[in-house]
């Protein structure tokens, strides 16, 4: 009797023991599978590539902006950004003369949340004056969305500063983020613009905003969904 019940024992014992290695093995293969979507192991998500896809249809005239000059990034800068997609243009203003350049890129939310032009813009030469502060747009079609910025200038007391907007979207609204990282951490991708403005040496407070003007103009053109962009704001 005893040599029969020891058996389903042994069984029930083995059986047990196959448990939390089972849900080892589980936890490691799904948790994999997240790091390798994460990681863009397998290339690019879906939905991110049809983001991507949407740079192409970004307007090469608007209002007096009219595009100059495309700026592809470098192979070195692209793997830095980890970026699906990207466009740098030089836009020029017909009826101001004067010209910004623009970049937006679209990749997953971690990497697309954390470099920023405080970091990138200070190793080039460039020094950063004051802390950045929020712009709020209250009319038109890009009204309720909000911009950083923050200003540059060179050596050359002579050249003009710089004046740098940026902000994060989920495809819809412009958002400048305190915690974008976070904010933006659940989001299947991310889009990231980044305007660079002259600001004329010896312009005071309330001088022109070049920028500005041209955010108010590219928001107009509805890119990337201006039905979604109005369906956010009601």
């Amino acid at each position: 009797m005893n040599a029969k019940s020891s058996t389903p024992s042994r069984q029930r014992t083995g059986a047990s023991a196959l448990v939390p290695l089972a849900a080892a093995l589980l936890i490691t293969v799904t948790g994999g599978a997240w790091y390798g979507k994460y990681a863009q192991r397998w290339g690019p998500p879906v939905d991110m590539v049809a983001a991507a896809s949407k740079l192409e249809q970004l307007p090469r005239q608007f209002g007096d902006w009219s595009l100059v000059e495309d700026l592809p990034f470098d192979e070195a800068t692209r793997t830095m950004l980890e970026c699906a997609g990207h466009v740098n243009r030089r836009y020029f203003n017909r009826a101001t003369r004067q010209g910004v350049n623009l970049a937006i890129i679209v990749g997953p939310p971690g990497p697309t949340s954390v470099h920023t032009p405080e970091i990138c813009f200070s190793s080039r030469a460039y020094e950063q004056q004051g802390k950045r502060s929020r712009l709020e747009l209250e009319e038109g079609a890009g009204a309720g969305d909000s911009f950083w910025t923050v200003d540059f200038t060179t050596q050359n007391v002579l050249a003009d500063g710089l004046r740098i907007y940026y902000a994060w979207s989920r495809g819809n609204d412009w958002e400048a983020s305190d915690s974008p990282r976070y904010k933006f951490a659940a989001a299947p991708y991310l889009y990231k613009l980044q305007l660079a403005a002259p600001v004329p040496a010896g312009t005071g407070v309330g001088g022109a905003d070049v920028g500005k003007e041209f955010l108010q103009e590219f928001l107009q053109s509805g890119w990337p969904n201006a039905a979604l962009r109005a369906s956010e704001k009601r």
